[in-house]
């Protein structure tokens, strides 16, 4: 018993300790809230990728593709069986986009994308990042609506005109000037950010030309141009200024690769897995599968091996990080060290007195471990509690602090994020409480050791 009253003693009287116990709680909270907050950037950027991929992609290795995709998809479907949802045929390559804004000519590098909208949107989440120029989610179609017809000036004259012949000739000009198909851009493609605000420099209607290459052996350069129809606005930059969508019939036929019948060349396919299934089990399937179809010409890859060097770096961050924030609580476990070494130096002649009272070696010894063992449950409970709390109300801090400071502490137009996203893992928490606890009892078995192993003559010989 009078190890636990001694524990509770010094841990009100020994003012110095509140050093180590204020350490301990910063290490605990500083890592709790940075672990949150980079598992929920984690976790939405894995949300966003997965919805722009499908769960695995199988890509030829030729960059012209395959024309039997519907045998392929057979194959795929014959060895997986349920679980497979969907498919969807696509062809990828890389093309330069140019169109003309105020007068002034705009070209961007990007990646050329024919799909089916609607069997694009059953392998993930592609409808649900299309949006207009007000951001309002708009349906997985190419399809050219009537007023994106008429945003042009022959189709603002033609709303304004009352003289039906005038009109008639107004009617024809808006159709000479619409293109056959539309597109999908990229968000940031078509939008300029200035001084906080989104500008549209692609409006709905915006004609634009795409140069790509020909299929072939000396494959040339053609020529195809499109009416923006929609955004697509996932919130990953890479993707949102480089991928324009077009239909696939109209790539393969401007690519030399269509047959005619809606059975053209495709260089890839992405497929929607049951949820549940172990994706690297079904790719390894679908490998073997399309192996003996056709010998080293496939590949299958996940949606996390597709983005293995991201999501790679990502994880290799937050460990870095982990290890340099744990050495704020390491630097806590060498106060206590440091404290206990003296409290042992300055307590000597009455760890001899209680020797002779009859006190046991571990008796001495579990004084000090209980009480680095009570530093450490203090510091880290209240750096847990602490911690906690600053993660649930974050999005409030950032704006006091962006109001104290006078600029955004967090800008949600970089990650088009409205707030900042946590994501609190109980295990993490667990482990960060459990490794400072750890810390704080070791710092204090060296100490501990050493008052046990005083003897109670040498001990009152200081007296």
């Amino acid at each position: 018993m009078y190890k636990y009253l001694l524990c509770w003693r010094y841990l009100r009287t020994r003012y110095i300790a509140l050093a180590s116990v204020v350490s301990v709680m910063l290490g605990v909270a500083t890592m709790i809230v940075v672990n949150s907050v980079m598992a929920g950037f984690s976790a939405k950027m894995r949300d966003r990728l997965h919805g722009v991929l499908a769960d695995v992609i199988v890509e030829s290795r030729s960059f012209d593709g395959f024309r039997n995709s519907d045998e392929v998809m057979a194959r795929i479907k014959e060895v997986a069986g349920e679980d497979v949802l969907a498919m969807a045929p696509t062809m990828e390559t890389f093309a330069l986009m140019k169109w003309s804004f105020n007068g002034q000519p705009i070209t961007r590098q990007v990646q050329l994308i024919g799909i089916k909208p609607l069997e694009r949107a059953r392998t993930g989440d592609f409808a649900e990042f299309l949006v207009d120029e007000k951001g309002r989610q708009i349906p997985p179609s190419f399809e050219i609506p009537e007023r994106v017809k008429l945003n042009n000036p022959a189709g603002q004259m033609l709303q304004d005109e009352d003289d039906p012949a005038m009109k008639a000739a107004l009617k024809q000009m808006v159709e000479n000037q619409a293109s056959e198909q539309g597109t999908i851009i990229g968000y940031a493609m078509g939008h300029a950010h200035v001084q906080g605000k989104d500008y549209c420099i692609a409006p709905p209607g915006t004609r634009v030309g795409l140069v790509f290459p020909q299929a072939g052996d000396k494959p040339k350069v053609t020529y195809d141009d499109a009416l923006v129809v929609g955004y697509f606005k996932s919130g990953m930059s890479e993707y949102d200024s480089t991928h324009v969508y077009m239909p696939l019939e109209q790539l393969q036929r401007m690519r030399l690769l269509g047959d005619g019948e809606g059975h053209g060349a495709v260089n890839q396919i992405q497929v929607k897995a049951r949820p549940g299934v172990d994706l690297n089990t079904l790719r390894d399937k679908i490998e073997t599968a399309l192996e003996e179809l056709k010998p080293r010409y496939f590949t299958a890859l996940t949606w996390e091996q597709k983005q293995g060097p991201l999501l790679a770096a990502v994880a290799v961050e937050q460990s870095i990080l982990n290890i340099l924030l744990f050495f704020i609580i390491a630097v806590a476990g060498f106060g206590i060290l440091a404290i206990f070494s003296m409290i042992v130096v300055e307590k000597t002649r009455d760890i001899g007195v209680l020797k002779a009272l009859g006190a046991s070696t571990s008796g001495v010894r579990g004084i000090f471990l209980g009480y680095g063992l009570s530093l450490g449950v203090v510091g880290s409970g209240v750096g847990m509690i602490g911690g906690l709390l600053f993660v649930r109300y974050i999005n409030q801090i950032e704006k006091g602090l962006s109001v104290l400071t006078g600029r955004k502490v967090f800008d949600s137009d970089i990650y088009y994020f409205n707030e900042i996203p946590t994501l609190i893992e109980p295990h993490t928490v667990l482990w960060i409480v459990g490794g400072a606890l750890t810390i704080a009892v070791a710092a204090s078995v060296w100490p501990a050791q050493r008052a046990a192993r005083l003897r109670p003559v040498q001990a009152l010989r200081f007296e």
